[in-house]
């Protein structure tokens, strides 16, 4: 990539300041969201009136604009978000942002000239995801920020047809992978896939380690000594200094974070890493100290280069202190008695000024953390040399570290760029006058936007006739300078070619009219050039009705179907059964020539067996299981790591060691092969939700020379092993974890189509509530019968996967002594002593899981009822007792279940209570019952 051709700087706005701010400040475009479905609710936001006028400002100025809808989107909410993204495509907008593939299958439908981009809540982390978006039609993929430029390189060297790759360059950054973090959804309710994160990771944790009992439920242990205990958060990311490195990459688009941000904050980073951009473009770039200061300055928890160039795990945390940390100062040396005033030794070329906000770090006493506190200096600081006076209201500790959080002369620069910018890429505008002859002016205007290939023309013929002046008629030269008056406005007056005949009059007030008009003519002459024809609208629109009256239509007909099967569950059923039900006199609900909805409900199976599967990460719960009579077993075997006499870092190295890894991986799927087909069960391998391009390339190796018919099938969690499945020789079943995040039935119907297609089974989200699951179960059945629907009914699980180790802030004895004992309890204790499980996989990434035990054990019916094919049990990091028991105690619950007996509530509780003793942590119905949060 030439240095010519720099990336595209994407910038955020939660506001139309904010908006305003970055596209004043030099953005190449900028991206926003509505009122809903995107993921950073509580910001403003903007309404369909003002995202309108935003896009209209920011294509007047060269400026394109993303609108997110990258929420995951319930089966009720199809509607909705049809119509919104009718609204945006109508709008103008440059392209959308998604993470719900059904919400990408609809866009397809209904607005299939808006570009698509991948959010990186879709957590696309390797070549072969970008392969499979590439091949899905998306524009852009929005990289996971856990990619290395490197990777990137890589990447980009494997894609057979072009598609843009966008990084994240600037802000905060999530210690999960996007899009696998369930955290703060367990905890509260408030779901990060919905945009109402309540960010979790930035509070205080302990990290514990002990015993547990023969189940794996912890049973007493230790804390240990930690210094900090912001244990998951990450430092803000910053890669300014290594610009010149990504913009040879091949890179698309650099993004800032920051949507729940002030304008100041957008505005300061959007010119900074401007005005870095174009020094890079002229070959003239150097790293500015000034740039750094202020980039500081805006925000920032302290900086870090990110995964992407290459950083350490310490550098990438900042577990001492989640909040912003600013441009640090100095040291409070001396306290002046008589005059009132802290002195400061200053360490840097930044003085402070009257209005800056200070931050002053006290050191701790007694064990206790530092003493924060934070004012506005009221008064301008004196300086002498390398010392700064200040007078404050109270008195701060000598010793004290000082840092400035709020820069004062930036918030007013940017409010004075939010409103009077400046305009250094202004339309130019060639007018051409006549006058016919009736005397009324004749106008002709070209305009040459530097975005656009080709000039843009209007000409009309003024509202008005100038007539044969009596005394004082309107010179050439005052002519002009009525009309060259275009101040605030994105045009400029580059020529004005006059055919004037002369001796004309009119009232100025009339040339004030006329400039007005061949503005506001040429303006709407070039955002129609950016928006959608009125027939591509009206298309779009005939599509949006059909699509909302046939959802309707299909709502009523499946809420009937389901009330059917209801009725038909009174008697006692015969699990071995599968009794099918023909709806008579119910039509196919199907768009023509339309395949969102092609759903047939006659012929469907109202009632139908339900089998258990479980996850299990070692060969001794696996055979418990076999013997426990489970018929499918998901096997994830752990490959523990050799630590004896090595140092962490060795560790680390050679827990990277693929070659050892995919050995060990073979002998035991081999064996768990030989044990499943000894008791006719099938064998999945279940591949981790993340897979690196370095496990994708030695899973696929390991998986050609496996013997034929050893593994029935392999789960995936992510687009990129489905990619990688898709396309491998070795036939195979698939089936796809809950990490897919299946929310409503366009996603199925986009994993599983085209029909051929070998996608087995999928799991729904253990986000959805009960009366959702219904919902989209149904309409699952209805248009793919043959995929089974499996769901998670019981055990820890996992909240969130992060690439940082979470091991590293242990000492180097007890690092080694937690890989040498993985039977060894980890976990984190929050400030209500709740206690997250935490394991360290072979790749040294960390997976914190939830605080208490999923237990549907009770609602089996309900499930049942739905239609679901297999309920699975989550026996990893589980010892054998905890397999063999779970999956006994709801065999019997199912006994129970087909015997429908009068009893059964009664019965199914008793059995809950047995569960609720041996689940660590105690147990809850999650989301099922309530739900996530829907407070917009």
């Amino acid at each position: 990539m030439s240095l010519n051709h720099i990336p595209e700087l994407l910038a955020p706005a939660g506001s139309i300041e904010s908006f305003k701010a970055a596209v004043n400040a030099g953005a190449d475009a900028v991206y926003i969201s509505g009122k809903r479905f995107g993921a950073r609710q509580f910001a403003r936001n903007f309404s369909q009136d003002e995202m309108e006028h935003a896009i209209e400002y920011a294509h007047l100025r060269g400026v394109k604009v993303y609108v997110t809808v990258n929420t995951l989107v319930k089966e009720s909410e199809l509607p909705l978000v049809a119509r919104n993204l009718l609204e945006i495509y109508s709008s103008g907008a440059d392209a959308i942002i998604v993470q719900d593939l059904g919400v990408a299958r609809l866009a397809k439908q209904l607005v299939p000239h808006l570009d698509l981009h991948c959010s990186t809540q879709m957590t696309i982390h390797n070549p072969q995801g970008v392969n499979w978006a590439a091949e899905n039609d998306f524009k852009r993929v929005v990289l996971a920020r856990e990619m290395s430029l490197e990777d990137i390189k890589k990447t980009a060297r494997q894609i057979p047809r072009k598609i843009e790759l966008e990084v994240f360059a600037h802000g905060a950054i999530c210690y999960s992978y996007s899009g696998q973090c369930l955290i703060s959804s367990f905890i509260g309710g408030r779901s990060g896939n919905r945009g109402m994160c309540a960010q979790p990771c930035r509070k205080k944790y302990q990290l514990i380690t002990g015993n547990t009992d023969k189940y794996g439920k912890y049973q007493e242990g230790r804390e240990i000594p930690l210094k900090d205990h912001y244990l998951l958060s990450t430092r803000d990311l910053a890669i300014y200094s290594h610009l010149d490195r990504i913009s040879e990459a091949p890179v698309d688009s650099i993004k800032i974070e920051g949507r729940m941000r002030p304008p100041e904050y957008v505005a300061n980073v959007v010119k900074v890493y401007r005005e870095a951009l174009d020094s890079i473009a002229r070959g003239q770039w150097k790293v500015r100290e000034e740039d750094v200061s202020n980039l500081k300055m805006s925000f920032n928890r302290g900086t870090t280069k990110g995964w992407l160039m290459g950083a350490s795990y310490q550098s990438m945390m900042g577990r001492s202190n989640p909040g912003n940390r600013g441009l640090y100062l100095g040291k409070v040396v001396n306290y002046d008695k008589k005059n009132g005033r802290t002195i400061l030794k200053i360490k840097t070329k930044v003085n402070p000024e009257k209005g800056d906000g200070i931050l002053f770090k006290q050191p701790a006493k007694g064990g206790k953390s530092d003493n924060l506190w934070g004012t506005i200096l009221e008064h301008s600081p004196e300086v002498k040399r390398d010392d700064l006076s200040l007078k404050l209201r109270k008195k701060v500790e000598i010793g004290s570290n000082v840092y400035i959080t709020r820069r004062k002369s930036l918030i007013d620069w940017a409010n004075h760029l939010v409103s009077n910018p400046q305009l250094p890429h202004q339309i130019p505008l060639d007018l051409q006058m006549d006058w016919n002859t009736k005397m009324v002016p004749l106008i002709r205007v070209t305009a040459s936007p530097f975005w656009l290939d080709n000039n843009v023309e209007i000409e009309f013929k003024a509202d008005f006739a100038m007539e044969k002046a009596i005394k004082r008629p309107l010179s050439h030269e005052t002519i002009i300078k009525q009309l060259k008056k275009t101040g605030g406005t994105p045009f400029i007056i580059r020529n004005i070619f006059l055919n004037y005949p002369g001796d004309l009059f009119t009232p100025i007030g009339n040339l004030n009219q006329l400039r007005r008009q061949i503005l506001q003519k040429i303006q709407d002459k070039i955002l129609k050039t950016k928006k959608p024809s009125t027939k591509d609208i009206e298309s779009a629109r005939i599509i949006f009705s059909q699509l909302t009256k046939e959802m309707n239509l299909e709502e009523s007909i499946l809420e009937e179907s389901s009330r059917e099967k209801n009725s038909l569950k009174k008697e006692p059923i015969d699990l071995k059964k599968e009794p099918i039900i023909t709806l008579k006199n119910k039509p196919m609900v199907t768009l023509k020539d339309d395949p969102i909805i092609n759903q047939t409900v006659s012929g469907e199976k109202i009632s139908q067996s339900i089998n258990l599967a479980i996850y299990a990460d070692g060969i001794p719960s696996l055979e418990a299981a076999l013997q426990a009579g489970c018929g499918r077993i998901y096997f994830q075997p752990k490959i523990e790591v050799n630590t004896e006499g090595k140092s962490p870092q060795a560790c680390l190295k050679h827990s990277h060691d693929y070659k050892a890894y995919f050995n060990r991986m073979d002998l035991l799927i081999r064996e768990a092969a030989t044990l499943c087909q000894d008791y006719g069960s099938d064998l999945v391998w279940k591949w981790p939700d993340i897979t690196s391009r370095m496990f994708i390339a030695g899973a696929t190796h390991l998986l050609n020379n496996l013997p034929q018919k050893s593994i029935s099938g392999v789960m995936f969690g992510g687009t990129g092993a489905l990619w990688a499945l898709q396309n491998n020789s070795y036939p195979v079943n698939l089936h796809g974890s809950g990490s897919l995040n299946i929310w409503n039935h366009l996603t199925a119907d986009q994993l599983i189509s085209p029909p051929e297609s070998s996608l087995k089974s999928i799991t729904l989200s253990p986000e959805l509530s009960r009366e959702e699951l219904k919902k989209v179960v149904l309409k699952i059945q209805s248009i793919v019968p043959h995929c089974e629907l499996e769901f998670m009914v019981q055990g820890n699980l996992e909240a969130l996967v992060s690439e940082d180790c979470l091991l590293q802030v242990m000492g180097d004895e007890m690092f080694v002594e937690k890989f040498n004992d993985p039977h060894q309890f980890l976990g984190i204790k929050d400030i209500k002593n709740r206690i997250f499980p935490v394991e360290i996989d072979a790749e040294c990434r960390t997976h914190i899981s939830n605080s208490v035990e999923l237990c549907l054990l009770d609602h089996i019916p309900s499930l049942q009822d739905m239609g679901f094919s297999q309920l699975v049990i989550d026996s990893r990091n589980k010892p054998v007792d905890y397999a063999l028991t779970m999956l006994s105690t709801y065999q019997k619950a199912l006994e129970l279940t087909s015997q429908q007996g009068s009893q059964l509530g009664k019965k199914l509780n008793s059995l809950k209570k047995k569960v609720k003793k041996i689940s660590n942590g105690g147990i809850t119905s999650g989301n099922f019952l309530r739900g996530v949060n829907d407070d917009y």
